[in-house]
C-alpha cells in the first residue's frame, strides 16, 4: 500500500474521530461486518477495515456508528464463516461504552494474517 494512500485514509479517519493523529495506519481493505440487531441476531454488511497500531476500525456507513476495537480490549479471537465462506473473524472484546464483553464478527481476505496481527497487538495467544 502506498504511503500517500495510507496518509489520505488516515486524515479521513482522524477527521471522523475514529483515529488519533499520533496513531499509525498500517493497512486497510474491504471487509464485511455483522450489524448487531437484537441479542446475537445480526446481518452481514459491507464496509472497510482499517488496521492501525492501536485499534481495528471498521467503517460502517454514513448514518451508522463505526466499529472501533482497541487491541488492548480484545480477549479472544476465533474463526467464523460469512455464509459459506470461511473468511470471518469473531472478535471478543470489552465494549468501550458499556464495559460489557461482546463479540463482533468481521470478514476479510487474508484472515489468518490479520488474526495474527491483532493477537500480537492484544498480547493474546491464538488457539
Amino acid at each position: 500500500m502506498s504511503t500517500a494512500k495510507l496518509e489520505k485514509q488516515k486524515a479521513k479517519l482522524v477527521e471522523l474521530g475514529a483515529m488519533e493523529p499520533e496513531d499509525t495506519l498500517v493497512d486497510f481493505l474491504q471487509a464485511s461486518y455483522v450489524e448487531r440487531l437484537v441479542g446475537k441476531m445480526g446481518r452481514w454488511k459491507q464496509g472497510w477495515a482499517y488496521f492501525t497500531e492501536e485499534r481495528l476500525i471498521v467503517t460502517t456507513g454514513l448514518l451508522e456508528e463505526n466499529l472501533i476495537i482497541p487491541y488492548k480490549t480484545i480477549r479472544e479471537l476465533g474463526k467464523c464463516s460469512q455464509s459459506l465462506m470461511p473468511i470471518g473473524i469473531a472478535i471478543t472484546h470489552e465494549d468501550a461504552k458499556t464495559r460489557e464483553t461482546v463479540t463482533d464478527k468481521v470478514s476479510m481476505m487474508k484472515r489468518d494474517r490479520w488474526m495474527k496481527f491483532m493477537a500480537d497487538k492484544a498480547g493474546i495467544l491464538l488457539s
